[in-house]
């Protein structure tokens, strides 16, 4: 009789157990969770403007073996009228977007007297303002020239300040239009040489500034125009 009031009495503690967590309104649920983690990349403009030919600088920044003698830079040392001289710039979007990239070329003018290839004198022998370096522009590079300028002091008065010829490019992708460049293209070479002038006699002093290359680049995304881009890039770089 004992055992049987036993069991009967841990029948009756488990039911009322078992009510005690439904009154409650008590419910034990398996559960499970995860945080889930959205990883962005955030973009950057990362453009690199290099000369392979003339200083060695390959497309990433770095510089490759090669003949010192035969870069242009060394080539430039020692200038004479109507040097060839290697020159290539290219540009490399390492970005991670697309963006608008305008090219200038730089060019150092002066008054001279100039001659042909044949030695005849130009002009009647009388000195014009002359872009010191010529260049031919490459095919299929998808730069335009969409201007040209003139910055800088008097030509003919080297204590008044230098003067400068100045053609821009903008990228249009082989159209007539600016389009964004993709990120991670090139832009080859927009030319390979430059030539210094027939330039006669004595004229030009030893000082002579060399033609230089530069760019600006800007993000193509939240514009809705390459003018609106630009009118932002002037604003933020006065």
């Amino acid at each position: 009789m004992k055992s049987k009031w036993n069991n009967r009495g841990k029948i009756l503690a488990a039911v009322a157990l078992i009510a005690a967590f439904s009154i409650g309104g008590v419910r034990a649920y398996m559960t499970d969770h995860e945080t889930a983690v959205n990883e962005f990349t955030v973009g950057k403009v990362d453009f690199n403007l290099y000369e392979s030919a003339w200083d060695g600088e390959g497309p990433d920044g770095s510089y490759v073996a090669s003949d010192s003698n035969a870069l242009g830079m060394n080539q430039a040392k020692n200038i004479y009228s109507g040097k060839v001289i290697d020159k290539n710039p290219a540009i490399k979007n390492n970005s991670k977007n697309d963006a608008y990239v305008r090219m200038y070329v730089r060019i150092p003018v002066a008054s001279v007297v100039t001659a042909d290839k044949s030695g005849r004198v130009l002009n009647g022998g009388r000195a014009v303002e002359t872009d010191l370096f010529t260049y031919t522009e490459n095919a299929g590079t998808g730069m335009r020239r969409i201007s040209d300028y003139y910055e800088g002091g008097v030509a003919s008065d080297s204590n008044a300040g230098r003067k400068y010829h100045v053609y821009e490019y903008a990228y249009t992708g082989g159209g007539l239009n600016e389009i964004p460049l993709p990120a991670g293209r090139d832009i080859p070479a927009l030319f390979n040489q430059v030539v210094f002038a027939n330039v006669t006699g004595g004229q030009v002093d030893g000082n002579l500034e060399f033609i230089k290359v530069d760019f600006k680049a800007i993000q193509s995304g939240g514009f809705t125009s390459p003018s609106e881009a630009w009118t932002t890039y002037g604003r933020q770089n006065p």
